[in-house]
């Protein structure tokens, strides 16, 4: 018996009473609940759990990739052996280990079980970058304002001047409203802020050369204490050549989301198409944290 899948299934006619031995299943509902995951690889484990009316909907993968390696899609085939889709009603309460526990549970009781024997479950992991430099994302320059080969999206240091980005800020929180984008320090005056202007102090010396002892570090190069760091100083414009970036870390945050599509659910004689069904997304399912140098 085929079954075409809404957000309601009925194993027989809501025109007609039920024969027995007719399973009845009133709900699948699964908007509410959250994606969760456990296992590693070989044998990966992603389902939902429905708690007021006792149902799981769980996915299998028998796969040793790793599976958010790559930004993009990536498709599974599902064969009923090695990866498979299950539709469970339980007889009470799923307790919280019952998907990862290393000993498989007794209880609760399965009721009805729909197995997947066909369709494709499909990865689509997206990768966020952050420099972590108090500029939101959606305010980073798209571009690569030093052309170190970083983008500003998770360059720590965006105008390459060996002064970190989240320095060139408004740190001092001036105006008071903890928004370091809104004052962020414009030394020489010019429009451009500190922290994308490679001349800090507008004394036609880059702000990377004016590093007297050549430790990458032109903050503790001071000439007069009264003004501060050389950098900030106009009157002092004394250049030593520093080729050399200072190191940058970013984190990678990956997310995936997880799409079935085409199932055919079987039970027996009793089989359930579902045409596209999204399991949801998970959020930090890796967080990498990067350090490179840039080539000068």
């Amino acid at each position: 018996m085929k079954k075409f899948f809404g957000f309601l299934i009925f194993a027989c006619s809501i025109l007609q009473s039920c024969d027995d031995g007719d399973i009845i299943i009133t709900t699948f509902n699964f908007d509410d609940a959250t994606l969760k995951a456990c296992g590693d690889a070989g044998n990966h484990v992603f389902y939902k759990v429905n708690p007021e009316a006792f149902e799981s909907l769980s996915l299998k993968l028998n796969v040793t990739d790793s599976l958010y390696n790559v930004e993009g899609t990536k498709i599974y085939n599902l064969d009923g052996t090695n990866n498979f889709v299950n539709y469970r009603t339980y007889n009470g309460a799923i307790g919280n280990n019952y998907f990862c526990s290393s000993v498989p549970p007794t209880a609760p009781k399965v009721t009805v079980n729909y197995l997947a024997a066909s369709g494709t479950a499909e990865f689509t992991t997206v990768f966020n970058y952050d420099d972590n430099d108090g500029v939101p994302a959606d305010k980073e320059f798209e571009g690569d304002t030093d052309g170190d080969g970083i983008p500003d999206l998770y360059d720590a240091d965006d105008d390459g001047d060996n002064v970190p980005t989240a320095l060139e800020l408004d740190i001092q929180n001036n105006d008071g409203d903890d928004n370091p984008l809104t004052n962020p320090l414009d030394t020489d005056d010019d429009g451009i802020p500190d922290y994308l202007d490679p001349d800090d102090d507008g004394d036609s010396v880059i702000t990377r050369h004016e590093d007297k002892n050549m430790d990458l570090d032109p903050r503790n190069d001071v000439t007069d204490p009264s003004v501060g760091a050389d950098y900030l100083n106009p009157a002092v414009a004394n250049a030593y050549p520093v080729n050399e970036y200072i190191p940058h870390e970013y984190t990678i945050t990956k997310s995936v989301k997880i799409v079935l599509k085409n199932l055919v659910l079987v039970s027996g004689e009793e089989e359930i198409t579902i045409e596209t069904l999204t399991m949801g997304t998970l959020e930090n399912v890796e967080i990498i944290l990067k350090t490179i140098t840039p080539e000068f």
